[in-house]
């Protein structure tokens, strides 16, 4: 946020609570709209500046039209009468209150996640572009463009690192909007947040996108619509008016459960586009009652995302009932059964407020379980691993018992971690690491590997002079590493000293500043609470940790503890796993490095260290031709090769991913969790299962980030993932 007006109040703003088709309905007047408090983070627009529209630290509305080649007129959201009457009303027809709710909606979607993960959101960063070496990777907004596309359809575009928002014309069949009327994706809630998740969890996991396994899209559709979910508990008047509408039993059909009411129905749907309680068939509402067999019968990403969802909202429901059975019983005499009628307000009031902490609670937990996932091939069972993982660190107690109600709901939905053979709390969550290597009997190796990581996070100048003092960085690869972390140095010292002179804080906040340069920036923990709020500090610190730490890992002997946390570098590894230009042995890269902290449930503050491991190797279809790529001989391989492909030229068919989430105590150093892929890259089984996969799947999505194999121009998965037109989905 702009630290410059962090004494102003929550901004606060209008929009619609659901979408206007649903608002407008007479018997939803009283949740037509609501108003949300978002971060003060825009600063007045000065005059003598061109103005597009509203512009933060996190997005930039650009309403431009492509369809039209029109400039939509941008509001300005510091105007005084904007900002006396909590923004504009809402109004489907009014172009300015279609940026405000994008704007709005995106910006409240952001606070939730850094509430939650107690760190700044980063977006995925510029993708390396020849042409440009030197570019500026860091992104620090997101583009939203409300009226992009005129198409039933809206997507997150990871190559733009934008939000495209369609507009169509709803048809005959449509049960919403009327016949010919025009339908704006950008003022549904639902969507507008679906899509913000998405460019979230893009920047937390670029990998996620791969379709490696039938859970993978699947995964990054759910997580989204779980979000978008329970988002509606945290507004009070709708949560208010669906309870008393359901009499407290939120199992009914609701407006909760249900997502993207107008899309769905605009596009010819019974009922809302995706719903986590229920769906009509033919024409008649029908609960969904789990099958542990379901999922083996799905291979989409949305049918299969749908059970993730139905999961987790069961998880929330049995917890819910478990809050309000003492006030059901004292409402109804003990009997727990209400008469009938309306229930009282105030019973109305305390039933909210238990649905709320239960969602709430239920939120955080999916989100943080993002940093408790490896960090690429995940699936459902490691989903489920995380989610009872992270919350059993936060909270060793679980008093209301979440996590029992979480493990009753997966395995009701068949969804049970892979080699598992006792689901019980304790079976799932991921091993202490020492646990791990104690039969391994390299505590000693550990010992080292930790300190090493203690020097680089809270001096990264004494690991950065050891690395430059080895024999491997003196050629030409290892010259250009060192150059490009003496790069970060500088650009980190210059944003640093950016920050000084622009600061409005105390005198003797600015003299610490004032103390950053060139030779004592890296002297200190750049990861740490004095830099936390800085966005692109933030970013360039990763970076530069993230190559220390390969240094690091690079520099390790014992093939025994690179095994434990998922690589190999081992020279008679595969030669499909490509070998580093430093060191000659197979290479690996250090995705992310980052901090998380949370609060506990007695104030307490927990912090760890989140890093991102992850190996790569290129797969073929053809076995045979894997086999001879894997020993290296090239000319049988390019024999084989145009035996089956013609002239076409030689290219791997897929990248087969490995690697592991590492987590780091802040205090200790101590290595706490290693959380990794099933399999390393140099294991078969792993590369023959994906293999398998993407030679049976039904839905090939491409991945959103490699060059299309046809030669066809740019691909972008989520666009496929959400283009109903065709498909009816989103």
């Amino acid at each position: 946020m702009n630290r410059s007006v962090s004494f102003q109040p929550p901004r606060k703003l209008r929009v619609f609570a659901f979408d206007p088709a649903t608002g407008n309905r007479h018997a939803n007047r009283r949740i037509r709209e609501m108003t949300i408090s978002i971060p003060w983070e825009l600063d007045p627009i000065p005059r003598d500046q061109a103005f597009i529209g509203p512009d933060g630290e996190y997005l930039q509305i650009v309403d431009f039209d492509p369809a039209s080649g029109l400039f939509y007129e941008p509001i300005d959201l510091n105007d005084p009468e904007v900002l006396h009457n909590n923004g504009l009303s809402p109004s489907e027809e009014n172009p300015f209150f279609h940026q405000q709710m994008v704007y709005a909606v995106a910006m409240n979607t952001i606070s939730v996640f850094e509430r939650a993960l107690g760190r700044v959101v980063l977006w995925a960063p510029r993708r390396h572009d020849p042409d440009h070496p030197d570019q500026d990777r860091y992104v620090g907004k997101l583009r939203v463009y409300p009226h992009a596309l005129r198409e039933a359809n809206a997507f997150y575009d990871p190559h733009r690192i934008a939000l495209l928002f369609g507009y169509f014309t709803a048809g005959r069949f449509s049960r919403s909007a009327p016949p010919d009327s025009v339908v704006f994706t950008c003022l549904s809630h639902d969507i507008v947040v679906h899509e913000t998740c998405h460019a979230i969890l893009d920047g937390m996991h670029p990998h996620y996108v791969e379709n490696s396994n039938r859970d993978m899209l699947a995964l990054h559709e759910a997580f989204a619509d779980i979000v978008a979910v329970f988002q509606h508990f945290s507004h009070p008047r709708v949560l208010e008016d669906q309870i008393a509408r359901t009499r407290g039993d939120l199992e009914r059909q609701s407006l909760l459960g249900a997502l993207a009411q107008e899309f769905g129905q605009a596009i010819g749907h019974a009922g809302a586009l995706r719903d986590a309680l229920g769906q009509y068939v033919d024409g008649k509402w029908q609960p969904r009652e789990p099958d542990n067999e379901t999922l083996d019968h799905l291979a989409g990403p949305h049918a299969r995302g749908a059970i993730l969802v139905a999961a987790v909202f069961r998880a929330f429901l049995s917890i819910y009932r478990a809050r309000v059975a003492d006030l059901l019983r004292i409402a109804s005499g003990g009997s727990g059964i209400l008469r009938d009628g309306e229930i009282d307000p105030d019973l109305v009031k305390r039933l909210a407020h238990e649905a709320a902490t239960s969602a709430q609670h239920i939120l955080r937990m999916c989100i943080r379980a993002m940093d408790y996932v490896p960090p690429v091939n995940v699936d459902f069972g490691c989903f489920l691993r995380a989610v009872i993982t992270a919350d059993h660190d936060l909270y060793p107690e679980d008093d209301y018992h979440y996590r029992r109600a979480f493990i009753e709901a997966f395995t009701a939905w068949g969804i049970v971690p892979e080699g598992t053979p006792v689901i019980t709390e304790r079976s799932l969550i991921w091993p202490e690491f020492r646990e791990a290597a104690a039969d391994h009997q390299r505590e000693h190796d550990i010992d080292s590997l930790e300190a090493d990581f203690r020097g680089l996070i809270s001096r990264p100048d004494e690991i950065f002079k050891e690395l430059k003092r080895r024999n491997d960085m003196r050629d030409n690869a290892g010259r250009e590493l060192i150059r490009e972390l003496e790069s970060l140095k500088d650009r980190l010292v210059h944003r640093l000293q950016e920050k000084q002179e622009s600061s409005t804080q105390t005198t003797s906040a600015r003299r610490s500043l004032r103390a950053f340069s060139k030779n004592d920036v890296l002297q200190r923990n750049l990861l740490g609470s004095e830099f936390s709020n800085d966005r692109a500090v933030v970013f360039l610190a990763r970076e530069f940790y993230s190559l220390i730490f390969w240094g690091i890992i690079s520099g390790q002997q014992d093939n025994e503890l690179l095994h434990m946390i998922g690589i190999t570098l081992e020279n008679d590894a595969p030669n499909t796993i490509s070998r580093s230009e430093i060191t000659g042995l197979p290479t690996f890269q250090v995705g992310s490095v980052r901090m998380a902290n949370r609060v506990g449930k007695r104030g307490q503050t927990e912090s760890e260290y989140v890093v991102e491991i992850i190996q790569s190797r290129d797969g073929f279809l053809d076995r045979q031709i894997q086999a001879l790529a894997d020993k290296g001989t090239r000319t049988a391989i390019t024999r084989a090769w145009r035996k089956l492909h013609g002239q076409k030229p030689y290219r791997r068919d897929f990248l087969y991913r490995c690697g592991c989430t590492l987590l780091i105590d802040t205090k200790s150093f101590e290595i706490r969790r290693v959380i990794r892929t099933r399999y390393r890259a140099d294991e078969d089984e792993g590369l023959e299962r994906m293999r398998r996969f993407l030679k049976g799947s039904t839905w090939q999505a491409r991945n959103a980030f490699d060059d299309p194999t046809d030669g066809q121009g740019t691909c972008n998965a989520f666009a496929e993932l959400h283009r109903h037109v065709e498909r009816g989905r989103f």
